[in-house]
């Protein structure tokens, strides 16, 4: 949803992240998050709200660190996952 939000002012030929519509779900993730129920409505609000400032913020740390000292892909992906199953147990 984060990157969907950022990337909403310069979507011209699609929907969203999933491109366009299908029988069984919209081209936007937002849009289906949304109609699923699978997050309070004010929670998507504050995330596509926030998107634009935090993924910034984000990059301009992220641009300060060399090349050679920031995490490699793999790193990402284990710390958010840790963070996931934090946020499940």
């Amino acid at each position: 949803m984060l990157l969907e939000a950022r990337a909403a002012p310069r979507l011209r030929n699609v929907e969203g992240l999933w491109r366009s519509s299908t029988k069984s779900r919209p081209g936007s993730m937002t849009l289906f998050i949304r109609a699923n129920a699978l997050l309070d409505p004010a929670e998507i609000d504050a995330i596509i709200a926030g998107a634009p400032v935090d993924l910034v913020d984000f990059q301009l740390v992220a641009a300060d660190i060399p090349i050679e000292r920031r995490p490699q892909m793999r790193e990402w992906i284990d710390r958010f996952n840790e963070g996931v199953d934090r946020i499940a147990a």
